[in-house]
């Protein structure tokens, strides 16, 4: 890509992420070596873009089955269908890659366990990989939504967007309140 005057100050992530890629897709470029080229040059994607800078993404062909990781644990399947899986996270679990941990994510299992069934083959699949339709934090467990096929992401977005779903928190009190009924009301900030 040459990079034009309104992308000027741009981060390289967030240039990528309006060309289309996914957060998955950055995550590979970012480990694979040459993966992002700035004028040729190998860049973190923290760096920020100057008009006509050329920025080059390199992926490296290989046998994609490989990247399904092995699940070191079942998942715990709550609802599936054709279109959708329900997993049950446990705390402790990523739901996605970040800098530490690239293998053992829920996405991960669900890729891997959808591989296993026949239902996903990463090297006939160009376009679409199983994904996930919402996230929760990895100290929290949960149901996460993933989606088996792009429609099905599509809709479940649509549907997330539009609260259409409602999602309820569990908290476990040690102890007995002093009162019998009350609201508490907590906010999270970064």
């Amino acid at each position: 890509y040459e990079i034009e005057p309104e992308f000027n100050g741009y981060t390289i992530e967030k240039y990528l992420k309006l060309k289309g890629y996914s957060h998955g897709c950055i995550v590979y470029l970012k480990k694979t070596e040459e993966g992002i080229r700035r004028n040729g040059v190998w860049a973190y994607t923290k760096e920020k873009l100057a008009e006509g800078d050329l920025l080059e993404t390199v992926f490296v062909e290989e046998d994609s089955s490989e990247n399904i990781v092995p699940v070191e644990m079942p998942l715990n399947i709550v609802y599936e269908d054709e279109n959708i899986l329900l997993a049950d996270k446990k705390q402790g679990l990523l739901v996605h890659p970040d800098e530490n941990e690239y293998n053992d994510t829920l996405i991960g299992r669900i890729q891997r366990y959808l591989y296993e069934k026949g239902e996903y083959d990463p090297q006939n699949e160009n376009s679409f990989r199983p994904a996930l339709a919402n996230r929760i934090d990895r100290n929290t467990g949960g149901i996460v939504i993933a989606a088996k096929n792009a429609e099905a992401l599509r809709v479940m977005n649509e549907k997330i967007k539009n609260n259409e779903l409602s999602k309820f928190y569990l908290c476990a009190v040690r102890g007995i309140p002093k009162h019998e009924k009350a609201e508490l009301r907590g906010y999270l900030k970064k």
